[in-house]
């Protein structure tokens, strides 16, 4: 279905830059491909608890298509695991170094995407503004280089936003008349365009369900511009129904999760969100300006922009102060990142002097990103070193354990359970370990690490050596006989 374009619509083609160079390719590339470069060190360290459980509970075990009918609370991002499973499958890998590729790709896909399409949009100096920011916010690196859906979902949302923004743009041009190569060029992206958002929501929608106040501000631009016709309300019935099939094996457990989960309003949610997208720290006061100033122009000259905030501050607003879960982290809202880099872009490409106060900022956030997790390239975990303990006392003809569920969980992402370690969920369970490891040792007096609490306590007093490793996360190691130095 074609429709004309409106006058807004053809002001606001005409005064973005069009570039006919591939220089916003060859930046997308290139910035993209630096991000890819600077994410890799340190590929091959232990897994942290989150990315553990992903390769121990829905990686390794079972065939491919078993992640759709697999769920601990929401800790499986269905789509993503699906893609480590083929991964596992096709190399026969599922250590670190093999898990971590497919997020850091994404990750690094994203900030080429987001490069390509600013500097195409507002000019090369914005693009690589908004590239640069996005590549160096410390969240959004921290989760590409970690075995998680966020940064697969981040890319999807992009994409589909892009499809989005350049739909209106397809019928501006052709309103406003094009040559024949622009002409051809707009009738395949037309062509494609509907598939590819379809793939990309419902991709994203699949990996993680945060995806949908990505679709509530789509859907929102649409009825603003007065554009949510049958070719989109098709497009968004797609996505559901194929986002649905991911999460239809699982969905009990989900529903029951969420009523188990405690109700607390987080009054400081929305600023630890602002802080996280802006980088942070002194990155946040560099960079809140240049977002400030990129919103103000972005919300005063689009119809579209306006709706989309407001779509997106309705769903915003009820998952805060009407869903209340105990569990809502910032990391979930990791997706409006590329948002506030795409608003530095366009306060770049209006302000020049921009430019000097998104580098500083940029500088600052990617001194935190290195220091965000316990050394860039150095162990997050003990885990590693702990399965290699477990491993020690099997071959030696011991009897190897791990303290509870929880410890239980990371372990899987190296060992077999029943093979190389027992779990022990209860003190009389110790009888038969010549050596117990409690992988996740946390300081918490909550009461879901109780029956871990109880176990690591009988432990401490029935066994004589114990053995602290690793940085960050430490594992404690239990045993009658001396222990080696680890």
């Amino acid at each position: 279905m074609t429709t004309s374009a409106s006058p807004e619509a053809a002001a606001d083609t005409a005064r973005r830059p069009r570039p006919r160079s591939g220089r916003p390719t060859t930046a997308g590339l290139v910035v993209g491909t630096l991000a890819f470069v600077a994410y890799l060190p340190g590929l091959g360290r232990s897994l942290d608890f989150d990315s553990a459980q992903t390769v121990g509970q829905f990686v390794r075990p079972g065939p491919p298509w078993a992640v759709f009918g697999e769920q601990a609370v929401f800790n499986n991002h269905p789509m993503f695991s699906f893609l480590e499973q083929l991964i596992r499958v096709v190399t026969g890998r599922s250590d670190a170094a093999a898990m971590r590729v497919l997020p850091i790709l994404c990750g690094a896909v994203a900030v080429g995407v987001l490069t390509w399409f600013v500097a195409r949009r507002h000019g090369l100096a914005a693009g690589l503004a908004a590239g640069a920011v996005l590549a160096c916010n410390p969240t959004f690196v921290h989760l590409s280089r970690a075995v998680r859906g966020y940064s697969l979902l981040t890319l999807c949302a992009i994409v589909a936003t892009i499809v989005v923004a350049e739909d209106r743009r397809a019928d501006a041009n052709a309103a406003a008349g094009e040559d024949a190569v622009e002409g051809a060029t707009r009738s395949r992206w037309r062509r494609w365009s509907g598939p590819l958002y379809v793939v990309a929501a419902s991709v994203g929608l699949a990996t993680h369900l945060y995806m949908l106040p990505v679709l509530a501000a789509h859907a929102g631009v649409l009825l603003a511009r007065g554009e949510l016709d049958d070719r989109w309300r098709r497009r968004f019935l797609w996505t559901a129904a194929l986002a649905g099939c991911a999460y239809a094996g699982m969905a009990d457990v989900m529903l029951h999760a969420t009523a188990a989960h405690a109700r607390v309003f987080r009054a400081d949610m929305p600023w630890q969100v602002a802080t996280m997208v802006t980088g942070g720290g002194w990155a946040s006061l560099a960079l809140a300006p240049l977002v400030g100033v990129g919103a103000w122009v972005v919300l005063r000259g689009s119809r579209g922009a306006r709706g989309a905030a407001v779509g997106l501050a309705v769903v915003l607003v009820l998952l805060w102060a009407g869903l209340r879960s105990a569990a809502l982290e910032d990391r979930f809202f990791v997706w409006l990142v590329p948002g506030a880099a795409y608003l530095v872009g366009v306060a770049v490409a209006r302000i020049r002097a921009g430019a000097l106060l998104a580098a500083g900022s940029v500088v600052l956030a990617a001194a935190s990103a290195v220091s965000v997790a316990p050394g860039y390239t150095a162990d997050p975990t003990g885990y590693r070193a702990a399965a290699a303990v477990l491993r020690a006392v099997r071959a030696a003809g011991g009897t190897g354990c791990v303290a509870g569920a929880t410890g239980v969980q990371p372990m899987l992402a190296y060992l077999e359970e029943g093979v190389d370690f027992t779990a022990v969920t209860d003190p009389s369970g110790l009888d038969r370990c010549d050596v117990l490891v409690v992988a996740t040792w946390w300081p918490t007096t909550a009461d879901w690490f109780a029956q871990d609490r109880r176990v690591i306590d009988a432990a401490e007093a029935r066994y004589t050596h114990r053995l602290v490793i690793g940085p960050g996360d430490r594992a404690l190691v239990l045993s009658n006989a001396p222990l080696p130095a680890f």
